[in-house]
């Protein structure tokens, strides 16, 4: 076990690209003192902790189209549209369950980011385990519009991408000289300012939580900022990166299981291509 911390960026079904770079990992038997994921990041490390090489491929892939795990309808039932309490559920002998014991004896620390309603700020949930690990799931992983905020120990969260997009700073301060950062857009991706009405919606749907609207609608310049920062860092071998070479064209949602098959796929290879300058930077 390398000591260095993985860090995985969010980004909903483009999370694809990172289960493809995971997978390569652990085929490869690369494993890391901690691991910090935020949203996607989280979700699919939660599967690289556990040791269980393939599984949010097959899920995203295979079970895509299951009602019960994503689908538009059930917001008519009052219900978030990505059920994540699916993942963890028996499903039969063609599914593989979590590995909840492997989970637990994993060597490697896993680090769960979430945003705070009530601050706007970043909090960090380190090594959940039973339904603890779920709810923190949930909240990091909850969309605003899309999922509903989450209860966890540290009160109302959601989507951890919204304060903290790609933690890499949790792992400096930790005090790691190596990291990894695994991106799901390429290097020289920059988001857009929030639009109109996007700042709108924020305002009518989070009014009482003032400072976590203006995170929200700050998100696209701290995003820019930690983006550049990771240039440098980049360049000056104080990190190393492993980000689409492509734009990444797979939606948030999305429903077509071909391009979710190749983006993991091009994660599983651009982590081969780099195999050699990554362990020789984790030396």
């Amino acid at each position: 076990m390398y000591q260095a911390a993985l860090v995985l960026e969010g980004g909903a079904m483009r999370g694809q690209y990172t289960a493809g770079v995971l997978d390569a990992l652990m085929a490869h038997h690369i494993q890391f003192k901690t691991v910090i994921g935020v949203s996607a990041g989280a979700l699919c490390g939660t599967n690289y902790v556990s040791n269980q090489r393939g599984r949010t491929n097959d899920v995203n892939v295979n079970y895509r189209h299951e009602r019960e795990y994503i689908s538009v309808r059930r917001v008519f039932r009052h219900q978030d549209i990505i059920n994540l309490n699916y993942l963890f559920a028996p499903h039969g002998e063609n599914w593989a369950d979590f590995d909840e014991l492997a989970y637990i004896q994993s060597p490697m620390n896993f680090i769960v980011g979430a945003t705070a309603l009530a601050t706007g700020r970043e909090v960090y949930f380190e090594r959940p385990q039973g339904q603890q690990l779920v709810a923190t799931l949930k909240a990091s992983s909850a969309m605003p519009f899309i999922s509903k905020p989450q209860r966890t120990p540290q009160g109302l969260c959601l989507d951890g991408g919204i304060a903290d997009s790609i933690p890499y700073k949790y792992a400096q301060v930790a005090g790691f000289d190596r990291i990894v950062v695994v991106r799901t857009r390429p290097r020289d991706y920059r988001k857009k300012p929030t639009s109109a009405v996007l700042r709108q919606g924020y305002q009518r749907a989070f009014g009482q939580y003032e400072t976590f609207v203006k995170t929200a609608i700050a998100r696209p310049d701290m995003y820019n900022q930690q983006a550049a920062e990771l240039t440098e860092l980049e360049r000056q071998g104080k990190v190393f990166v492993l980000a689409p070479q492509q734009a990444v064209t797979v939606k948030r949602l999305e429903n077509d299981t071909r391009k979710l098959a190749a983006l993991h796929n091009t994660g599983y290879r651009d982590t081969q291509a780099q195999l050699v300058a990554l362990r020789n930077y984790l030396i």
